[in-house]
C-alpha cells in the first residue's frame, strides 16, 4: 500500500522629560473631569506637553490629575504586560481574556483591540479577529500591520490571493514590515511561485537576519524545489536560531523522508527515516496542536514498520483535525492491509466526504469492497477513481480490478 504526505513601568513624572514615547496610547486626565487620549506625555516645569498623532499641545501641570494618569496608565501597562507574557508562553487564551478585559473597559481602544484580533487569530477563530481588526481601523486608519494581521488569517484559511492582497497593502504602508514579506513569501510558497517567495523571504531576513520563521520557510521552500542541500542549510539555521521552533523540526522531518524513500542505500535509508520520526516528534513536542506533523510522523512510522504507531498517529491527526483527508485514507490503507475491511471503508468514505477528488481513497474503498465480496460498491468506488483520475498512477490496475468486480458481480 502506498502512503501520501501532506505535505508574533511607566517612569516617574519627574523622569518623563526628554524620554522615547511610549508603544501604548493611554488616557490623560483633566481636574475638571475630562479625558485626552495621548501617546506620550513629558513634564517640563509648571508645563505638561501632550504627544498626540496631529502633534504635540500643552497645559498647565495644575490642571491635569497627574496622580490619576500615572496609576491608571500603571495598571494598565500592567495588564498589557502579564497578556504579553501570556502569549509569549503559548497562553493564547489567557492572553485573549487579558485583552478582551481592557476592550471591555474601553471599546474604543485601539491598541487592545489589535492584540486581541492577534491573539484570536492563534486561537482559530478568525471571524472573531477579522472584526476587531476591522475595528482597529475604524478607530485608527493609520494603525500599522492591521493588513498584516488580515493577510494571516487569509493565510490560515488558505485564502492565499487574498492573504497576498492583504501582505501588498501592509507593505505598501511600510516597505520595511518584516512580517508582511514572511507572510507573503509563505503565500507564494503554497501557490508554488518559489522565485517570488524566496525574494519575499530574503527581504524578510535583510530587515530581521535572525527571523528563524523565514529561515524555516526558506527551508520548506527549497525542499519543494528538490534543492535539498540549501533546504538543510536554512534549516539547519533555523533551528540554530530558534530550537523550540515546530516549523523547523516539521519541515526537517519532511525533508529526511525524502532523502530516505529517495536513498538507493537500505541503512541510510533507515537512518532518514530514523531522523524524520525524530524530527516531527519534536514539532509535535512544541506545538499541542500540530495535525499535520502527527500525520507525516504516521506516514515515517508506517515506512519503518511500527504499524501500531503509525495508526496513533494518524488517529491524534484526525482528533485534531477532523477534516484531515489523507489522514482517513491512510488509516482506511492500515485498515485494509490488516484485513478490517468495514473499518477501510469507513475511513475511506471519510476521506471522499472532505476531499472528494482523493483517488487513493477510492482505490483503497474498492479493495475493501471486493474483500468483503461487495462487487457493486467495489465498482462503483473503481468507477470513482477512474473518473477522477483516468489516467492515474494506479488507473489500469483499476481497470483490471473493475472487469474483475463485474465478471464476479455478474454470476
Amino acid at each position: 500500500m502506498k502512503m501520501y504526505k501532506l505535505p508574533a513601568v511607566i517612569l516617574p513624572a519627574a523622569l518623563l522629560l526628554a524620554t522615547a514615547a511610549p508603544a501604548d496610547a493611554y488616557l490623560v486626565y483633566f481636574k475638571n473631569g475630562s479625558t485626552m487620549e495621548v501617546l506620550s506625555h513629558r513634564v517640563q516645569g509648571d508645563m505638561v506637553y501632550l504627544k498626540m498623532p496631529s502633534g504635540e499641545t500643552g497645559f498647565q501641570k495644575k490642571k491635569i490629575d497627574m496622580g490619576k494618569t500615572l496609576k491608571d496608565y500603571a495598571a494598565y501597562r500592567q495588564v498589557l504586560k502579564k497578556a504579553s507574557k501570556a502569549s509569549k508562553d503559548g497562553d493564547h487564551l489567557g492572553a485573549q481574556e487579558l485583552y478582551q478585559a481592557l476592550v471591555g473597559m474601553d471599546k474604543d481602544d485601539a491598541h487592545a483591540r489589535f492584540l486581541l484580533g492577534r491573539e484570536l487569530i492563534y486561537l482559530n477563530r478568525y471571524d472573531e479577529a477579522q472584526y476587531n481588526l476591522m475595528r482597529v481601523l475604524e478607530l485608527d486608519p493609520a494603525y500599522p500591520q492591521v493588513n498584516t494581521r488580515l493577510g494571516d488569517i487569509y493565510y490560515a484559511q488558505k485564502k492565499y490571493d487574498d492573504a497576498i492582497d492583504k501582505y501588498l497593502l501592509a507593505l505598501d504602508e511600510d516597505p520595511k514590515d518584516k512580517e508582511a514579506h514572511l507572510g507573503l513569501g509563505m503565500s507564494y510558497a503554497r501557490q508554488d511561485m518559489f522565485n517570488g517567495a524566496i525574494e519575499e523571504l530574503n527581504k524578510a531576513l535583510e530587515f530581521r537576519p535572525d527571523y528563524a520563521q523565514a529561515y524555516a520557510m526558506l527551508g520548506f521552500v527549497y525542499y519543494k524545489k528538490s534543492d535539498f542541500d540549501k533546504a538543510m542549510a536554512d534549516l539547519d539555521q533555523a533551528e540554530k536560531i530558534d530550537p523550540r521552533l515546530p516549523e523547523a523540526h516539521y519541515y526537517k522531518g519532511l525533508l529526511y523522508g525524502v532523502l530516505g524513500v529517495e536513498s538507493a542505500d537500505s541503512a541510510k535509508r533507515i537512518d532518514y527515516l530514523d531522523k524524520s520520526i525524530d524530527s516531527f516528534r519534536k514539532a509535535v513536542q512544541m506545538r499541542k496542536d500540530y495535525p499535520e506533523a502527527h500525520a507525516d510522523l504516521g506516514t515515517a512510522f508506517y515506512k519503518r514498520g511500527s504499524v501500531a504507531r503509525a495508526v496513533q498517529e494518524f488517529k491524534i491527526a484526525i482528533a485534531q483535525k477532523p477534516d484531515m483527508a489523507i489522514a482517513h485514507s491512510n488509516l482506511a490503507g492500515i485498515y485494509l492491509r490488516q484485513g478490517y475491511y468495514e473499518q477501510a471503508v469507513t475511513e475511506a468514505k471519510e476521506a471522499v466526504s472532505y476531499e472528494p477528488n482523493l483517488v487513493e481513497a477510492y482505490f483503497i474503498m474498492g479493495n475493501a469492497y471486493a474483500n468483503m465480496g461487495d462487487y457493486g460498491r467495489a465498482a462503483r468506488a473503481y468507477d470513482r477513481y477512474l473518473y477522477y483520475a483516468p489516467d492515474g498512477a494506479a488507473s489500469e490496475d483499476v481497470k483490471a480490478r473493475l472487469d474483475r468486480v463485474l465478471r464476479e458481480g455478474g454470476k
